[in-house]
């Protein structure tokens, strides 16, 4: 005969859920939770008598419990008296207050509130600040001063520095404040008073300033008056005055050395983390005290935008501002990869592909070539050579681009290297944390960025790296990098070949020779004038 074992687990789940299934229990139930939700004991003596209904199901007989079973003669019925007291059954909350007086405590404890931590627009003083009077009665003062209490645009940087504001956020604020030629007291106070009350920093300001409050976020044609009004009023600027044809490439320049460095995510907008982790703000202050442009080497240099520029020039033999892949090739002579190059033109580094590449992109490409220590250039650099995209850069992905090496050592007659040997000089210099495949992480902690890169991407420049005297940097020299060197160096020879040409082009002409002519020259001229713009 085959005895049936009930399974124990399923007859346990039966009798809960019968249970449950009463009305009165679910009631009782529900208001203990509520009570310890709202931070309270509940009562456990009932207020709502639960029938005493039996659990199991009818008609069906259970061992004996060992509460019913026969007890030493003289002891006390101690079941009996606890069924007397409450017909009750007794709650997880009863259970807790009888067995952890500690929990219960924290029952009774009120929620602890977490203070703000995240502060999108700077975090506000404690306490909060008021207006300064006496700083809005010299505000004030100045409008006065002016024909009907209204100030023009060019007066307006008294009215900034008057409110604590950096000088080169004149035309921005006046801006901002007014859309006409004129501005009165009352508009500019609603602008002020929204600034100092809902933001918190200089990088929350100056995005509310510029995009007048419609965004979080800055694009690039937000950065166009601004830079307009550098040239029009920083006195180191002030022999473009005459050269209106160099303002719109300047303006793209800046702006584009700008979205480089600021915008690390990639996205074309600068939000206010990346502004605020930047230097733009300190070096768009510091335009005040330097008259000198080319000091600030930083997104404002002349000399810089000239090298870029006349680097540009040269490659596009059309001057239609865009240069397609044969065109870069031409580009230091040739020296880059041209597998590199071609993936330019594939959408890797630019936000579409293309066969062609604006002037806007190729300030990317040549900040990154001449620069490949920068954080910038490493991802650029790192996604040309990432053929698959996979967020490694495998050594078959090494092995072909430096397939095109070897092509360009044979015909520049040099000692060929190994792929081989190559690919493990270039593990040893980066140190991956897996063997086989190199991450962006181990290329950023990698000491000498510059080196890995150009071993597989220029070969003139790895070879000079070879040949370079490991003494050669002075001690005591103000520690330049690499683009600013590559700017300096580039810039005297420019200037040197523009001096040969006014030679030739006014020894004919000696009245001319007293005419003065903006940094660049006849080639830059010539370019403009070419570009019709």
């Amino acid at each position: 005969m085959v005895t049936v074992i009930p399974d124990v687990k399923v007859k346990v789940n039966e009798l809960i859920i019968q249970w449950l299934s009463q009305d009165k229990v679910f009631e009782q139930l529900s208001d203990d939770l509520a009570c310890i939700l709202n931070g309270k004991i509940p009562d456990v003596v009932p207020t709502k008598q639960i029938n005493n209904r039996s659990l199991s199901p009818p008609h069906h007989k259970h061992p004996a419990s060992p509460r019913s079973s026969p007890r030493v003669p003289g002891s006390p019925n101690r079941s009996s008296a606890v069924r007397t007291k409450s017909n009750r059954t007794p709650s997880p909350a009863h259970e807790i207050k009888k067995s952890s007086p500690a929990i219960s405590n924290k029952l009774k404890k009120p929620q602890e509130i977490i203070p703000q931590f995240y502060f999108p627009m700077g975090k506000p003083s404690s306490p909060p600040q008021k207006l300064d009077d006496t700083q809005l009665m010299k505000i004030k003062g100045l409008f006065e001063e002016c024909k009907d209490g209204l100030i023009a645009k060019k007066d307006f940087g008294s009215v900034t520095k008057a409110a604590g504001l950096p000088l080169y956020w004149k035309c921005p604020l006046f801006e901002a404040c007014s859309s006409t030629d004129i501005c009165s007291y009352n508009q500019f106070l609603q602008v002020y008073e929204y600034l100092e009350s809902h933001c918190h920093d200089e990088s929350a300001k100056f995005i509310r300033v510029l995009t007048k409050g419609t965004r979080s976020h800055l694009v690039w044609e937000d950065f166009n008056n601004l830079i307009q009004d550098v040239i029009d009023t920083h006195p180191g600027m002030s022999f473009l005055d005459d050269a209106p044809e160099f303002h719109a490439r300047y303006i793209e320049t800046v702006t584009g050395r700008i979205m480089y460095t600021v915008n690390r995510s990639w996205s074309s907008k600068i939000n206010m983390t990346e502004l605020r982790d930047s230097n733009f703000l300190k070096i768009l202050a510091s335009l005040e005290d330097e008259p000198d442009i080319n000091q600030v080497s930083d997104y404002f240099s002349y000399e810089h935008f000239y090298v870029i520029y006349c680097k540009f020039w040269e490659i596009d033999t059309d001057h239609d501002l865009i240069v397609n892949l044969e065109d870069v090739m031409r580009h230091a002579d040739g020296t880059v990869n041209p597998r590199a190059l071609e993936r330019l033109f594939q959408g890797t580094v630019t936000h579409n592909k293309t066969d062609t590449l604006t002037y806007f992109d190729f300030i990317r490409f040549l900040l990154a070539e001449e620069d490949k220590t920068h954080p910038t250039a490493i991802e650029y650099w790192f996604r040309i050579m990432d053929l698959d995209g996979d967020g490694y850069i495998s050594l078959y992905e090494l092995e072909y681009f430096y397939q095109a090496q070897l092509e360009k050592m044979r015909l520049l007659g040099v000692e060929e290297c190994s792929v081989l040997d190559c690919i493990c000089q270039a593990l040893d210099l980066v140190c991956p944390k897996e063997k086989t495949k190199i991450t962006l992480t181990d290329i950023k902690k990698c000491k000498q960025p510059s080196l890995f890169f150009n071993i597989f991407l220029n070969i003139q420049k790895f070879l000079d790296h070879e040949l370079k005297d490991p003494f050669s940097n002075k001690e005591g020299e103000v520690p330049l990098t690499d683009w600013e060197k590559f700017a300096a160096r580039e810039y005297e020879d420019l200037i040197a070949d523009e001096e040969l040409n006014k030679q030739y082009e006014y020894e004919d002409d000696f009245e001319d020779e007293d005419e003065e002519i903006p940094l660049g020259g006849s080639v830059a001229m010539s370019a403009v004038e070419t570009y019709g713009k």
